[in-house]
């Protein structure tokens, strides 16, 4: 009967191990798109993990960010005119600072800042809502978002929870009109019409995936490496 060392067991553990949350990670097409952009996200890990220490962020969650906004992308450019790794749009990336969009690390910097500065505005909402609500904020605008807490508060719903705002930004559309003049006296809102929810909402359903995601596999790795110290 053959006789396996210590050595060769702890291999056949760490590797299945490995395996298993391999096969997890890739299990759809979130995680395969992850898998192509694996050396991008590679190489720019020290940049994202810089940038996110520096504005108590998850580097994880900037990574899946970028994932979502250009899939590590350096030169592209949207239909709306926002550039590179975070697609900034020009306005945004004026106020953050940000000289050329397409220099990876200052579109990283700023995106990072500004992420950080739409978390802020927050406070009173639990962290994994905050967040949403920041991812949110990112890609629709923070005015529909502040829209879309008032009609939230309007129904004696909690404005800090993403579930509830998911709901309320799809009462900011034409059609709800009427809704509007109870709120605010007038049949539009401040920000104005918000056709976009949709695409708001499913935007933080991915970036929400990616990041799990990436919590899931970085743990597999800690785990292995831990291993491996024992």
């Amino acid at each position: 009967m053959l006789k396996m060392t210590k050595r060769t067991v702890v291999k056949i553990i760490i590797f299945t191990i490995f395996i298993a949350g391999f096969v997890v990670f890739i299990r759809d097409l979130n995680g395969v798109r992850l898998l192509l952009v694996s050396p991008k996200i590679l190489k720019y890990r020290p940049i994202i993990q810089e940038h996110a220490v520096k504005h108590q962020l998850d580097w994880r969650l900037i990574t899946a960010l970028i994932v979502q906004e250009s899939g590590f992308n350096e030169r592209a450019v949207s239909s709306a005119g926002a550039k590179s790794l975070m697609q900034l749009m020009p306005d945004t990336a004026k106020e953050l600072g940000v000289t050329d969009p397409f220099a990876s690390h200052e579109s990283i910097a700023g995106a990072t800042r500004y992420l950080r500065s739409l978390y802020d505005l927050y406070p009173e909402s639990p962290h994994p809502d905050r967040i949403r609500i920041a991812l949110a904020s990112y890609n629709g605008g923070r005015g529909h978002i502040k829209d879309a807490q008032q009609i939230t508060e309007y129904q004696n719903l909690d404005s800090h929870k993403w579930d509830s705002l998911k709901s309320s930004l799809v009462l900011l559309t034409e059609r709800d009109k009427e809704l509007h003049k109870e709120v605010w006296g007038f049949a539009k809102p401040p920000h104005g019409y918000f056709n976009g929810y949709n695409e708001t909402r499913n935007y933080v359903k991915r970036v929400m995936r990616y990041y799990d995601r990436l919590c899931f596999y970085s743990g597999i790795v800690r785990s292995v490496k831990s291993f491996l110290r024992l």
